[in-house]
Parts: structure tokens; C-alpha cells; sequence
């Protein structure tokens, strides 16, 4: 009889593999990268790694998914205790704002946008990135502003769905422009001056 696997072994391997993605991606980039180099960080062979995900792509986007997951969760752990629409895209801001920026911040950045521009002639990879997009993002940043709209904080004459892309598209680009430029870039300022803009459109003024 072949040997029983248990779950907590195969949640254990899943996880040793993606531990290894994730260090190959941000030393190498997710192009350079390969399943034997993710063989030889993880110490498993090929066979092992295809039991669990089919190709490179998917195990990036299974990181990528739970990176979201945790995110979300922790902001809206956060949003438990914060009472105005105001306050939360502040706090939104704030964590980007005051992420650390190290190499490793810069390295998996860069990952990121290489995944999607290296993705972006895939059908279905393009779909699933554009789903999470639309349908996490967008989605959680449009709710504040219709709440805001809602309890009297924010203007009701812009369109939500909009300045929602626009935060996310904001923030974005400054964390890739700093993951290019490095130090040189006034990462802190940009982002208070990006805030001050998103809010000069969205608050009703007494």
C-alpha cells in the first residue's frame, strides 16, 4: 500500500514550496527564476513540486493570494475600531506610507510588476489578476467612499468606482517608482502629497 499522507504533511510541503518561491522570485526576478532553482531551495524534487502546483504561475499567484488575504484581514481588523470613511482611507495611506522600506520591500515590488506585465498576453492569468483587481481592491476602496458619501463625509458628485482605481493606481506607482529609483525617491513626501490630493477631491468642504 503506498504510504499515508497526512494533511498537515501536505499543508507543511505547500508551504516549504512557496517559502522557497518567494526567496527565488525576489532574488531573481519571477522571469529568471526557475522550478529547479524553487527544487533546489526547497530540497524537493520536480515531482514533489508538480504534486502541488502545475507551473511557475501558480504558485506565484497562490503567494500573491495570500499576501492579499493577510492584508485584508489585517485591515479589516483595524477598520473594527476606526468609525469614519475618512479615518480608514487614512489609515490605508498611513500603512503604505510606513512600510519598511527594505531591499526585500523593493525586490518583491519589482516581482510583482514583472508577474504582471510577464502575465499579461495570458488569457487566463490576465483573468484571474483582473478578478482580484476589480473584486478586492477596487471593491474595498470603493465601499469607504460610498460609506463616506453615505454618512455626509465625502462629496456625492464623483464617481466611486474611479477615484478607487485611482488610490490604488497612486500607490502602485510610487511603491514601483521607489522599487526603481531607490532612496533618491522622496517615497514619505510623494505619499503625503498623493493623500492631500485624493482628499482634496472627495471632502465635502464647510
Amino acid at each position: 500500500m503506498p504510504p499515508i499522507v497526512s494533511e498537515e504533511y501536505k499543508v507543511n510541503r505547500k508551504k516549504l514550496i512557496l517559502e522557497s518561491a518567494l526567496k527565488c522570485f525576489a532574488e531573481k526576478g519571477f522571469e529568471l527564476a526557475t522550478i529547479d532553482d524553487i527544487c533546489a531551495r526547497s530540497g524537493m524534487s520536480k515531482g514533489s513540486i508538480y504534486n502541488y502546483f502545475k507551473t511557475k504561475e501558480d504558485i506565484y499567484i497562490q503567494l500573491m493570494n495570500e499576501q492579499t488575504r493577510e492584508n485584508f484581514e489585517y485591515f479589516k481588523e483595524a477598520f473594527l475600531t476606526i468609525t469614519t470613511a475618512t479615518e480608514k482611507l487614512q489609515f490605508l495611506l498611513k500603512t503604505y506610507r510606513e512600510v519598511s522600506l527594505t531591499e526585500a520591500f523593493k525586490n518583491l515590488t519589482l516581482v510583482h510588476g514583472e508577474f504582471w506585465l510577464s502575465t499579461s498576453r495570458k488569457k487566463e492569468i490576465r483573468s484571474i489578476m483582473l478578478e482580484r483587481y476589480q473584486n478586492v481592491y477596487i471593491r474595498f476602496v470603493k465601499e469607504i467612499l460610498d460609506e463616506g458619501k453615505a454618512n455626509g463625509e465625502f462629496k456625492h458628485d464623483f464617481d466611486s468606482s474611479v477615484i478607487a482605481t485611482l488610490f490604488w493606481t497612486y500607490i502602485d506607482g510610487i511603491c514601483l517608482d521607489y522599487a526603481v529609483i531607490g532612496n533618491e525617491y522622496p517615497y514619505c513626501e510623494i505619499f503625503r502629497q498623493t493623500e492631500a490630493m485624493i482628499f482634496s477631491l472627495i471632502l465635502k468642504r464647510d
